[in-house]
């Protein structure tokens, strides 16, 4: 058999929603995944595919030898969900090559114990932006919530990693009072409504955080230049992807994303951080099997 599979990228924690909000991106990365006589071990990138098969296959058997290649084609180590793209991808392979044994949900089940958290792996398995938690009896839960039709992304992606074990580990030494507490938890409901109804004007405010944002950027000296850049160039808000080195921001429309991504690339080239801008939007699709054969 010989699946090829297309897992997009995705973007988590859009500012307050730390953990609990992720979207799927319209920038995506093919993986092909083909039962051989023989195979070498996964090397690199392939293993976190491999992962999502054994994970699929855990408690039924060992997978067969398999040949699993992909092209590159999302920015790993970046915030950009490359670990959850390719855990998905490998369990969507193991499902087809288990006839489609485990539902959605348990999908969900298998890659959020491999990540830690669904917060990414939600929005790669069903697309769009997914709020998404581990309930109090440990499942995964998650919902889809609406974003507008107009609703334009652009991303600056760093050249360098930011290591996201170190970002977490300086929040947990971090105090946080009650005030910081209750304004993230208002700009999380904040955030939700005003994507709902196409409130442009409150999205700068909603992604506003008091959390892990302040903390990142110590590491990262220039997220705040380029989140300024990018709402100066004309997007609505801008905040750090997942654990970074990724900047995102919210575009009502295309008119203005040139402008942004171009201030952004600036910026950061001007603070010492080359990168790239890419333009892209919310993909209401998430991971899927392309062909199989």
């Amino acid at each position: 058999m010989k699946l090829t599979i297309r897992t997009p990228a995705t973007s988590a924690n859009l500012g307050p929603g730390f953990d609990c909000l992720g979207i799927a991106l319209d920038i995506w990365a093919e993986v092909e995944v083909e039962t051989v006589s023989s195979a070498g071990r996964a090397e690199g990138a392939t293993r976190l595919v491999e992962q999502g098969i054994n994970a699929a296959f855990e408690g039924v058997g060992l997978p067969p030898p398999l040949r699993i290649a992909w092209d590159n084609g999302l920015p790993l180590a970046r915030g950009l969900g490359g670990s959850a793209s390719l855990r998905a991808a490998g369990l969507l392979a193991g499902n087809a090559l288990l006839d489609g044994l485990h539902n959605e949900d348990a999908l969900l089940e298998l890659g959020t114990k491999l990540e830690g958290h669904p917060d990414n792996m939600a929005p790669t398995l069903f697309g769009g932006l997914q709020v998404s938690m581990i309930g109090s009896d440990r499942k995964s839960l998650h919902v889809g919530a609406p974003v507008p039709d107009d609703l334009a992304v652009v991303v600056f992606v760093p050249d360098f990693e930011m290591p996201t074990q170190e970002g977490r580990r300086r929040i947990a030494r971090t105090t946080f009072t009650r005030e910081d507490a209750v304004a993230n938890f208002g700009r999380i409901a904040l955030l939700l409504a005003a994507l709902n109804a196409g409130r442009y004007d409150l999205l700068d405010e909603g992604t506003q955080d008091r959390y892990h944002q302040p903390v990142r950027s110590e590491i990262f000296p220039g997220l705040n230049p380029i989140m300024t850049a990018a709402k100066e160039g004309g997007a609505a808000a801008s905040y750090l992807s997942g654990g970074g080195s990724t900047v995102a921001a919210f575009v009502q429309g295309t008119d203005a994303t040139e402008r942004v991504a171009r201030m952004m690339t600036l910026t950061a080239t001007s603070h010492g951080f080359s990168g790239k801008s890419i333009i892209t939007a919310p993909s209401q699709r998430g991971v899927y099997v392309a062909s199989q054969s």
